[in-house]
């Protein structure tokens, strides 16, 4: 399950739990570690997206540098090729 859905049902459960019958130390209970849980999944999920970001950048650069090589290598063959004719 995505992590924004988690959050949102996390969302939905702090919602509902006055309607739920629980005693209010338990409810008080269930409030902070559900608190905790939605604060660590956005946490996870922002971080997540930055080294997502960071890994796609890092491909680009490599992807960039692999093709300046082969146009490098491509214009020495042909500079070769000509000085052989």
């Amino acid at each position: 399950m995505p992590k924004n859905r988690i959050i949102v049902v996390l969302g939905v459960l702090v919602a509902l739990q006055p309607f739920l019958g629980f005693p209010r130390v338990w409810e008080m209970f269930f409030q902070v570690i559900v608190g905790m849980l939605i604060v660590i999944l956005s946490v996870w999920a922002s971080i997540d997206k930055y080294l997502t970001l960071k890994a796609k950048a890092q491909r680009r650069q490599v992807y960039r540098h692999k093709e300046i090589e082969i146009q490098e290598e491509a214009s020495e063959v042909q500079a070769n090729n000509q000085d052989r004719q």
